[in-house]
């Protein structure tokens, strides 16, 4: 299992962390009245927005690891919690992780989803 690396933060910028619930209903439409609701799977991912300030050099190392060690984002990892607690198992979500310079540091958004 691949591993977020120990040189780029632990941690991720508060304000702008933002996670939820996966949605493993089946909605069934009715002729009338409510629709039906069941569970359809027993195990779904949960969404996971984050945002990291690095170094220059931190973004290099976060680069190798996203391009080579991740096969660019197609295998999941161990990241470190923000909530407390084990490592969670994440792959990069449907968007891309994108990185823009401010000051002397970089911001890096990723979209993460938890693997059940």
């Amino acid at each position: 299992m691949n591993v977020w690396p120990a040189t780029l933060p632990q941690y991720v910028d508060r304000p702008s962390y933002q996670s939820g619930t996966g949605d493993g209903r089946l909605r069934s439409p009715t002729e009338t009245g409510i629709p039906k609701v069941r569970r359809r799977f027993s195990a779904v991912t949960r969404p996971l927005s984050v945002k990291m300030y690095l170094t220059a050099a931190q973004l290099d190392i976060f680069k190798a690891f996203y391009f080579t060690t991740l096969g660019e984002g197609s295998l999941p990892f161990q990241f470190p919690s923000s909530e407390g607690g084990d490592p969670l198992i994440c792959q990069i979500g449907q968007n891309t992780p994108t990185w823009v310079p401010q000051g002397v540091e970089w911001i890096v958004t990723m979209d993460l989803v938890i693997l059940p």
